[in-house]
């Protein structure tokens, strides 16, 4: 029988801190050019309008207002004045709109797309975004964008497609948000007109402008609304390679944790060429991607021997566990080869952290796995997340297409360097870490954190329990970003606190503890330690039983006073590093409600109670050789053997163990 460890939580007292309150942020020049892009081939109902409110005001925007690539924008109501925050476009076809009978909204100003999320808090679920709805710019059609328009200038509603013909936008004081609605009935806050004075029809006559995706890309019927899930792409025979612009701004900080080399993997091949079928070299340019190294584009070039063309074939590690499969991992960056068919057509292969999670805490993901019966000629790049599918050589690009997978043509097969081979094969430090492969949702609108998977990735998933990994290092090095910390970790004021900056101690009387800087830049991410208690600030925590995130009887946050961050159970994570400080509402930029990935039972009836989290039935967190960590348990028979301290503290709560 294991026992998971008793915990104790001692109140230090109710005072509270002053909540910080975001400001404005800083912008990411490259990161807004990357995630805000004019579709320059798009047709234009109108350009440069404004959109009026019934009472005679206008729309607008203001960059500073949202992230550090100008997305989560809120769209404010204003006097109108003329500037450029008033002026917006509505696009009725393009690379973000095949959808006959509805608009883009577009401002005119950012070239962010208007979102309606009904995800996220109540208030905060129309926001300006990147078009396509995925962060980094790369989506195509989200029906989270699309209105209903018929080409008139109104007055008019705006009804998203996403909300089933039962939502409407409308003027909640100085802001734009949504209510339930007839759209047929609408009035009122519920009718907007378009500025004749802003009207310029337009189509663009120069597509080339647009580097990756074009009308005809995305016109396909093989595109669909992204209210499925996932869009399904089409292969494109025509596509230019993107630009590696060699300009990205690096976070050396996001880097190192998103791209780590799997020193236990078993290595077919290490610093190889893979050379495409007339003779070119595979490529990577660490540069052209986003601030991590990912989404780096894979070019086709002359082969000349430098790092950025060397690659590594994995057939067994952290990132592979499948048999006959290979990663094919940058030697320079140490991201992988990723096929992703939910992403714009000819942007679908791109370099990715392996694992498939941006921040680098993926496990495995059959978007990274290519079969591999361990030949170095003529081999065809066959991705395990889409049948009958082979990457190519498109125009110096590596693309998608469909293909006979036992008769794939000679532009579909590629070549490893025998000169580069060295097979390296070393012995896993500890035992093959559980399969955690993660799905993206619906790409309505931006999730709390960026996916790279397939929806077939979660049959073959197992989740195997871990209860010997050791507590992962709090390097205390991350590089905080003020503006996003402030506007992801904010204090509910008007929670019910049942404890205030108190202790949780496990059974032998250490405490559970946390560092700012050992999680993200927006302190997300963060492990929570078992250490000597000795009452800092990281060592507090507040127990809310009710407020913005909490809105469940018999549960409990448990929220960092120093942060403000939630602890937060993930079993999607890969083992030993399921239990971290995450913001509150789940995430990341804050904009969460309530998750019961952060809701623990909690009945305020005992001073001793186990630490069980609402997402997964007869699970318990103890302390694993100083991390906070999870296992099986019978939540119903606790141990006997509870600690309760007191010292000088007014208030105790013990938290018992499980029995397995």
């Amino acid at each position: 029988m294991f026992s998971s460890t008793i915990i104790a939580l001692l109140s230090a007292g109710f005072a509270i801190a002053a909540p910080i309150y975001p400001r404005d942020v800083t912008l990411d020049p490259a990161a807004v050019a990357e995630a805000q892009v004019r579709d320059n081939a798009a047709t234009r109902a109108f350009s440069a309008a404004q959109i009026q409110t019934s009472s005679g005001q206008c729309l607008a925007v203001d960059p500073a207002s949202g992230d550090f690539r100008e997305n989560l924008i809120p769209i404010q109501v204003v006097a109108c004045n003329g500037s450029d925050t008033q002026q917006w476009d509505i696009i009725t076809s393009g690379v973000h709109n095949n959808e006959p009978g509805f608009a883009l909204v577009v401002s005119t100003l950012t070239n962010g797309c208007l979102n309606f999320d009904p995800r996220r808090a109540a208030g905060n679920q129309v926001l300006l975004f990147s078009c396509g709805g995925r962060a980094d710019g790369s989506g195509a059609v989200t029906n989270s964008q699309l209105f209903t328009f018929t080409g008139g200038a109104g007055p008019l509603p705006l009804v998203p497609q996403n909300g089933n013909n039962g939502t409407c936008l409308t003027v909640n004081e100085n802001l734009l948000d949504q209510t339930s609605c007839d759209p047929v009935n609408a009035s009122g806050n519920e009718l907007f007109t378009i500025s004749a004075s802003g009207s310029q029809p337009e189509t663009a006559s120069d597509p080339s402008s647009t580097a990756t995706e074009t009308p005809s890309s995305i016109a396909s019927s093989s595109f669909v609304a992204v209210s499925s899930g996932v869009e399904a792409a089409a292969t494109s025979s025509t596509a230019s390679a993107p630009a590696s612009t060699g300009t990205t701004v690096l976070d050396p900080a996001a880097v190192a944790q998103a791209q780590v080399r799997d020193d236990t993997a078993t290595r077919a091949f290490s610093a190889a060429e893979i050379q495409t079928s007339d003779g070119q070299c595979l490529s990577v340019d660490a540069n052209s991607g986003d601030f991590r190294e990912n989404l780096i584009p894979i070019t086709a070039q002359a082969c000349d021997g430098s790092s950025g063309q060397q690659w590594d074939v994995i057939t067994s590690g952290v990132h592979n566990n499948v048999n006959g499969t290979a990663l094919i991992v940058s030697t320079l960056t140490q991201g992988c080869l990723n096929f992703d068919p939910r992403r714009a057509a000819g942007n679908q292969v791109i370099l990715f952290s392996c694992g498939g999670r941006a921040d680098g805490s993926g496990n495995v993901t059959n978007s990274q796995l290519f079969t591999f019966t361990g030949a170095s000629s003529s081999i065809p790049l066959v991705p395990t997340n889409q049948a009958n599918t082979c990457l190519f050589d498109n125009n110096g690009n590596l693309d998608v297409t469909s293909c006979d997978i036992t008769n794939p043509n000679s532009s579909e097969l590629f070549s490893v360097s025998a000169s580069g081979a060295s097979v390296v094969s070393s012995s896993p430090a500890t035992a093959t870490p559980s399969i955690s492969v993660i799905v993206s949702s619906a790409s309505v609108a931006p999730s709390s954190v960026e996916v790279i998977a397939s929806a077939s990735s979660i049959a073959s998933a197992s989740t195997t329990a871990s209860t010997s990994v050791s507590a992962p290092a709090s390097t205390g090095t991350t590089v905080l970003d003020p503006a996003s910390v402030a506007q992801a970790q904010v204090r509910d004021d008007t929670a019910t606190r049942a404890f205030s900056a108190a202790e949780i101690q496990t059974s032998d009387g250490q405490c559970l503890s946390v560092d700012a800087t050992s999680g993200d830049f927006r302190e997300n991410l963060i492990p929570i330690t078992t250490q000597t208690c000795d009452g800092s600030a990281g060592q507090q925590w507040d127990v809310i039983t009710a407020g913005v995130h909490n809105n469940v009887p018999g549960t409990a946050l448990f929220v960092s006073t120093l942060i403000q961050g939630c602890l937060n159970f993930d079993p999607r994570r890969a083992a030993g590093n399921q239990v971290i400080l995450f913001s509150c509402g789940g995430r990341a930029d804050g904009s969460g409600a309530v998750t019961t990935a952060q809701l623990f039972t909690f009945t305020g009836n005992s001073t001793t109670i186990p630490l069980l989290p609402a997402n997964q039935a007869d699970t318990c967190l103890f302390d694993n050789n100083g991390n906070l960590d999870d296992t099986s348990c019978d939540t119903t028979n606790p141990e006997a053997d509870q600690v309760r301290l007191f010292h000088d503290f007014t208030n105790v709560l013990s938290l018992t163990n499980c029995h397995l």
